[in-house]
């Protein structure tokens, strides 16, 4: 078949504005990705977007253009769509907390989505950079299928400063236990099968938690070195 006479404003607009990247390697120079900076300008924000799963090339490039924004663009948090409570343990990380062998351990139960070399970039970065890169979830904990993540370091947390109110959270997380899964595709029905007597119970018991913390919010600093809520991450 002939090709097409036909101009296609698509691909000339492509070879006018096109630069070749010269390498994938997540460890090298950085110079091939400048064009990068002109399209940043003053964006606060850059969505990189999720690379396809089970395509090396993609997930490399995306680490590339992590190290590309942190190191020459000064970009200082990574926002990923993973779990809110499941990502403050993995930010500790991150900033130098543990041993570098304790990822994997703390990704055990994640669902794989190419955050461990991300992470470990960070971790090395971090050990000696001015500005550190911090490391955020952006997502409800679990994709919606278990409470647990999140109420877990709130019992932590009761144990050190109020260990009286332990009981009340044990037993939100005896009923968010029944019904947890490994999404909301699975929690959801599991949910609406729950006796309504425990769905009322486990609505009253956050609710009663979340105003015991407003109301002893400054006894609860006195007791602790720092407040339950993570701080910010800079912009």
């Amino acid at each position: 078949m002939p090709a097409s006479s036909r101009l296609d404003p698509f691909a000339d607009w492509l070879r006018g504005h096109a630069v070749p990247l010269t390498h994938l390697d997540p460890e090298a120079p950085l110079d091939d990705l400048e064009p990068l900076r002109d399209l940043v300008g003053d964006a606060r924000v850059v969505a990189v977007g999720e690379n396809s799963h089970f395509i090396t090339e993609f997930s490399v490039m995306r680490r590339r253009i992590l190290r590309f924004l942190a190191e020459r663009c000064g970009f200082t948090v990574l926002a990923f769509e993973y779990g809110f409570s499941e990502g403050v343990p993995l930010d500790a990380w991150a900033q130098g907390e543990g041993t570098d062998d304790e990822l994997a351990a703390r990704l055990a139960t994640a669902i794989p989505v190419g955050v461990d070399e991300p992470l470990r970039w960070m971790r090395r970065h971090n050990a000696s950079a001015a500005e550190p890169v911090r490391f955020a979830g952006i997502d409800i904990p679990a994709a919606g299928g278990s409470l647990l993540p999140a109420l877990a370091p709130v019992a932590d947390y009761l144990r050190q400063v109020d260990p009286e109110t332990l009981p009340v959270i044990e037993e939100a997380m005896r009923i968010a236990g029944s019904f947890a899964g490994a999404s909301a595709a699975s929690a959801a029905p599991a949910w609406t099968r729950l006796a309504t007597a425990e769905q009322d119970a486990l609505s009253a018991i956050l609710m009663r938690l979340l105003i015991r913390f407003r109301a002893v919010e400054v006894l609860y600093l006195s007791r602790a070195d720092r407040p339950l809520r993570p701080r910010p991450a800079p912009p």
